[in-house]
């Protein structure tokens, strides 16, 4: 049986391939809205997983980003290096942050893109490259962080040590150290837009990224004066699978209201 997926008549897919700051040739995705008289917000999305694990899948691209994309925005993407079809080594908080800001020179040739309306949305590992990002650049006006970490050492899921080794830069050398640099909570103090607006979104069932992380990092980003919002899934894992529909309208519903959007 077989859902009909109306949406998909309002938008085009497209597969990327770009070349990166150092000329890697990165893989990633474009979905633009059919209509051509006006100009949409622009979203940037920050996959979770590592190398080719949970890269951003055609089912869940139709299923999640295209249907965020119909209803008025643009969506982009990077596959970020190191997974298939990306040249390079995903370093977990490292040069695969400058594959996502590489994607602005894409954005800023879009026609119907409105380049003063930026949000993004990270999920899982995806939260890191959030608040990476909001440390280069002022461009991002609102982040959408989906399921999270704050500090990636109080983890219980220990595969997860192995996966720092394996890919963050000099880990080896000071753990501690490294981890600070590429844990959302410690980068706070150094947004660069004094005005970025934030949503945190997570399951109270999540195994995977326990409910904590974003409990942690609303609290801190009010703290610092930040505006933020949080909204707690019942019953939601880390996936959010069987509550997509809600999700897109808490997302687009938060979206609309930062852009000042009308429909």
């Amino acid at each position: 049986m077989k859902t009909i997926q109306h949406h998909l008549s309002n938008v085009n897919i497209f597969d990327l391939t770009y070349n990166s700051f150092d000329n890697r040739k990165i893989k990633g995705f474009l979905i633009l809205p059919v209509e051509k008289n006006k100009k949409f917000p622009v979203i940037i999305y920050n996959r979770g997983g590592n190398g080719s694990f949970a890269m951003v899948s055609e089912p869940y691209i139709i299923r999640f980003l295209s249907k965020i994309a119909s209803k008025g925005f643009i969506v982009i993407g990077s596959q970020l290096r190191g997974s298939e079809g990306s040249e390079g080594i995903d370093e977990f908080g490292g040069k695969e942050i400058d594959d996502v800001l590489s994607l602005f020179s894409i954005i800023d040739k879009i026609e119907i893109a409105d380049t003063t309306k930026i949000a993004q949305i990270g999920w899982s590992r995806g939260g890191i490259t959030n608040f990476q990002l909001l440390k280069r650049t002022k461009k991002i006006e609102g982040t959408i962080n989906i399921a999270g970490p704050s500090d990636i050492l109080k983890t219980n899921r220990k595969e997860m040590f192995t996966v720092y080794r394996n890919r963050i830069k000099n880990y080896n050398l000071d753990s501690i150290y490294y981890s600070k640099k590429v844990s959302p909570i410690f980068q706070i103090d150094s947004i660069l837009n004094k005005k970025e607006n934030f949503l945190f979104i997570h399951g109270d069932k999540d195994e995977r990224v326990e409910v904590f992380n974003s409990v942690e990092l609303y609290d801190k980003t009010r703290e610092k004066g930040y505006t933020a919002d949080f909204i707690l899934f019942e019953n939601g894992d880390h996936s959010l699978f069987d509550q997509f529909d809600k999700l897109i309208e808490y997302i687009t519903n938060w979206l609309s209201n930062l852009f000042h959007l009308k429909y």
